[in-house]
C-alpha cells in the first residue's frame, strides 16, 4: 500500500515532536541547580557530623564503663574462685585520670597491692582516649578471697568524656564487692 504525502508529513511531524521532547528530557541540571543542591547537602552533612560526634563519644563512655565494671566483676569472681587476693589497678595513672591510661587485673600473691614479678597477670585493658576513668585518688581496687573489698571501704569511680557537656557514669563499689552504676547528666558533678 502506497502512502500519501499527507500521511508521511504526519509521521514526520510526530517523529520530530518526539525527538524534541526527548532532547528536553535529557537536558540535566544547570550549574546553579547543582551548586544549590551541593550547598544543601553540605549543610545537612555538617549537622549530621556534629550529632554523630556526640553520639560516638557517649557510646565510647558507655562502653568504657561497661568494660571497667566487667573487669571489676571478673577480679571479684577470680578472687573467690582462686581463694586469693585479686587486684585491679591502673597501668599508667595520671593526675585526675587514674584508670584512663589503662588497667590490669592480677593475682596479688604477696598481698602488697602492687603488680610485681611474682604476681599472675589475668587481664589487661589499653588506655581509653578522651575518657576520664577515676579521679586519680584510687589507683587499685583489691578483693579478698571472700569477694569483699580490701581495704573494706567503698570505692567511687567516675567515667566521663573529656567534653563536659556530655554525661557520664558513676560506679560505686560497696565494701561487699557489689557494684552500682548511675548515669550522670551533663554539667553535673562528678563530670564537670
Amino acid at each position: 500500500m502506497k502512502r500519501t504525502c499527507h500521511e508521511c508529513l504526519g509521521k514526520r511531524s510526530i517523529a520530530g515532536a518526539y525527538e524534541r521532547n526527548e532532547l528536553a528530557l535529557a537536558r540535566g541540571f544547570t550549574l546553579i541547580e547543582l551548586c544549590a543542591t551541593l550547598c544543601v547537602l553540605i549543610i545537612l552533612s555538617a549537622l549530621a557530623a556534629v550529632s554523630m560526634t556526640s553520639t560516638l563519644v557517649n557510646n565510647r563512655a558507655y562502653a568504657t564503663q561497661d568494660e571497667f565494671v566487667a573487669n571489676v566483676a571478673y577480679a571479684r569472681s577470680e578472687a573467690m574462685r582462686r581463694g586469693v587476693n585479686v587486684v585491679i589497678g591502673a597501668t599508667a595513672a595520671a593526675s585526675g585520670n587514674a584508670f584512663g591510661g589503662g588497667w590490669r587485673v592480677w593475682v596479688d600473691a604477696d598481698g602488697d597491692g602492687a603488680y610485681d614479678a611474682g604476681d599472675t597477670l589475668l587481664r589487661t585493658h589499653e588506655a581509653v582516649p578522651s575518657i576520664v576513668v577515676g579521679d586519680g585518688t584510687v589507683q587499685t581496687i583489691g578483693f579478698t578471697p571472700m569477694g569483699f573489698l580490701t581495704p573494706s571501704a567503698a570505692v567511687d569511680i567516675k567515667v566521663c568524656p573529656t567534653d563536659h557537656t556530655l554525661g557520664g557514669f558513676d560506679i560505686a563499689i560497696q565494701p561487699s564487692g557489689l557494684t552500682d552504676v548511675t548515669d550522670v547528666s551533663a554539667n553535673v558533678a562528678p563530670c564537670t
